[in-house]
């Protein structure tokens, strides 16, 4: 229970720091601006994922770290039980470029032709799973659909979960 708590309370606070935010240049050291924002999810978005053969509806949003030109990130969200399922590309133009991914093994460094996956809640356990060097399946992008065909993410101990995904964005 501690570690669902803590882990939810990791995931808000992530999504809270991520909120609309602008630098000054006496922050920075630049005359650049740098923003994230969420984006909005009026057209209400969901999608559906299995986790080891448990089914999960979620709702849909998207978010640019940083600028335009940074990571962007696809959420799908499920409320209860609470399951995070997060895709992170290196930019939008990444994320929408029809193509097949390679899993990245890291959320902060994810490189032209990677995503990096997560999955995370009290509906999947106590744990954080990812995509790691180790994760087999597919990941693909087709006409803003983010498509996972038996892609398996890791925790921490390397116990791991399989997750199947078609997610419109």
């Amino acid at each position: 229970m501690k570690k669902t708590i803590i882990t939810c309370a990791a995931v808000v606070t992530l999504l809270i720091s991520c909120g609309d935010k602008k630098k000054s240049s006496s922050d920075t050291g630049t005359n650049k601006e740098t923003t994230s924002t969420i984006e909005d999810e009026s057209d209400n978005k969901s999608a559906t994922f299995k986790v080891d053969g448990t089914i999960f509806i979620g709702r849909v949003s998207t978010q640019h770290f940083g600028g335009e030109s940074d990571n962007f990130s696809v959420l799908c969200q499920q409320d209860e039980p609470l399951v995070l399922l997060q895709a992170v590309y290196a930019n939008e133009k990444e994320a929408t470029a029809n193509a097949t991914y390679k899993p990245a093994g890291s959320f902060y460094n994810v490189s032209a032709g990677d995503v990096n996956i997560a999955l995370s809640g009290s509906g999947v356990g106590d744990d954080r799973f990812n995509t790691s060097d180790e994760s087999t399946g597919t990941i693909s992008v087709e006409g803003k659909k983010l498509i996972i065909k038996d892609l398996k993410l890791f925790n921490s101990v390397k116990k791991e979960k399989v997750l199947t995904a078609t997610i419109p964005f």
